[in-house]
């Protein structure tokens, strides 16, 4: 979970969202089954930029609606054709919830490879789990620096943690080692 607190305010639906853009504010929502309704939102724009720079899409990040505090993860960004940020998702979570994620894969130890003249040739960049909100990791790390030509890595071969289910084919690649 993220130290920082980041601040939004409500947002009103008649609310230009290219106005919003123009002074340096990105359009969002709070969603989520224990919300009666969802939130339309604002937040500064280089708050979101940092709050995505210091946390993972898996992270559960405090929001601070008002005087109310929130433990949302970012569910879903929109991007326009230059890259940037014009809408955030956040889906609020109460603690032990079971949600579904999308938790990206990172490799350790390809230096190793490129000392043999290997290369890790990824096919899978995220797997999608379920299980309670604080349980689901941030990422999930696998170390490929001690593998050799023509090794596979299968989902599953992928350590997950306990009550936590892999909504993924199991028998899928994630990486292979190429030269």
């Amino acid at each position: 979970m993220s130290n920082l607190t980041f601040n939004v305010c409500k947002r009103e639906n008649n609310e230009n969202k290219v106005n919003l853009r123009r002074v340096g504010l990105t359009p969002g929502i709070i969603y989520g089954e224990f919300l009666k309704n969802p939130i339309p939102i604002k937040i500064d724009s280089s708050d979101l930029k940092r709050l995505l720079k210091t946390n993972n899409k898996g992270s559960i990040i405090p929001i601070c609606l008002g005087k109310k505090k929130l433990n949302c993860v970012v569910k879903d960004l929109q991007k326009n054709y230059r890259n940037e940020i014009i809408h955030v998702d956040f889906q609020y979570t109460k603690p032990n919830e079971r949600i579904k994620m999308k938790i990206p894969i990172k490799f350790s130890g390809q230096e190793n490879l490129e000392s043999k003249r290997l290369v890790l040739e990824t096919h899978i960049t995220s797997i999608e789990l379920q299980g309670d909100v604080e349980k689901i990791p941030e990422s999930i790390d696998i170390d490929v620096s001690n593998m050799n030509f023509d090794n596979r890595i299968l989902l599953e071969d992928i350590s997950i943690p306990k009550d936590i289910s892999v909504l993924s084919d199991p028998k899928a690649l994630v990486a292979i080692i190429t030269n």
